[in-house]
């Protein structure tokens, strides 16, 4: 299984993000976030998701996996902790790119739903659940793919 780097992955979700019928791929719920896998190659898989306001994923990585997403549609923001807690607003069009071990937390903190589409690569196979404790990332446990998601 090929892995691509993280700048070309982000190349990679740009890419498809411009496909018309990707929003029409997915039933979006007004109340919960909502996903779907859209395509899996040998080297990456695609996520589209849907996010309904006050939509969080709550602090996790990736596992082994890096990832890239960008936002279709709305807004998101995107919690990131190293040593400080950081925050960047994402809009249409804006995307990011991270290696494997990268926790964060992305929120819809919008009163409007938004959809992004997720690169990752390789394949999703587990991500580690976090807990903020204002000073660190305190991990809680591993999900893993077919058993949680």
């Amino acid at each position: 299984m090929t892995q691509l780097a993280v700048l070309p992955l982000l190349e990679v979700v740009r890419g498809h993000a411009a496909d018309p019928d990707l929003p029409h791929l997915l039933e979006r719920d007004p109340h919960e976030r909502t996903w779907t896998r859209v395509l899996a190659t040998g080297a990456y898989e695609l996520w589209l998701i849907s996010w309904p306001p006050g939509a969080a994923t709550d602090w996790h990585d990736h596992g082994s996996s890096s990832g890239a997403f960008t936002v279709l549609e709305g807004r998101l923001t995107e919690h990131t902790f190293d040593g400080g807690l950081q925050l960047v607003d994402l809009s249409v069009g804006d995307g990011k790119a991270f290696g494997a071990g990268y926790a964060h937390d992305v929120r819809n903190e919008t009163d409007r739903p938004a959809l992004s589409l997720h690169a990752y690569s390789p394949r999703l196979s587990s991500m580690t659940r976090f807990r903020f404790r204002g000073d660190r990332l305190e991990a809680l446990g591993v999900e893993r793919a077919g058993e949680e998601w």
